[in-house]
């Protein structure tokens, strides 16, 4: 396969929703792709904004905000499979630290899990899900 053949798969594939650096290297590597024709492909898409990791995160982030679901751990993992790279982890997560996001989904957790389990059940159920223990 050829650059422009790939370099179109690769549009393609982000077309259908906003991917990783390393989700789209493993799309052209099942492809069958040469090495050399994926890192020019991959710079093409950086250069002009077609993938951008910092963005990715940015984005997922504040997804998770709204719908205060995951705790900082399970975002984490999740970004780590999709080929985040640490220091961009560290740094954007540690702003969830900041903002006390945790204690919003704590809170809504109780909530709602308070009319069916007692507290130690919350806290476990909180627990195996990642979050620090109170």
């Amino acid at each position: 396969m050829d650059f422009e053949e790939a370099k179109f798969k690769a549009i393609k594939y982000l077309g259908i929703s906003k991917k990783t650096e390393y989700e789209v290297i493993i799309k052209l590597k099942r492809l069958e792709v040469d090495e050399n024709i994926i890192d020019k492909v991959i710079r093409y898409l950086s250069e002009f904004g077609y993938i951008n990791d910092i963005d990715y995160v940015n984005s997922y982030i504040k997804q998770n905000e709204r719908i205060l679901k995951y705790s900082i751990y399970e975002i984490k993992e999740k970004l780590k499979l999709k080929g985040i790279k640490k220091d961009i982890l560290e740094n954007k997560l540690n702003f969830l630290v900041s903002s006390k996001y945790e204690d919003k989904i704590i809170e809504k957790i109780f909530n709602t899990k308070s009319k069916s389990l007692d507290e130690n059940k919350i806290k476990q159920y909180l627990y195996r899900r990642g979050f620090k223990k109170n």
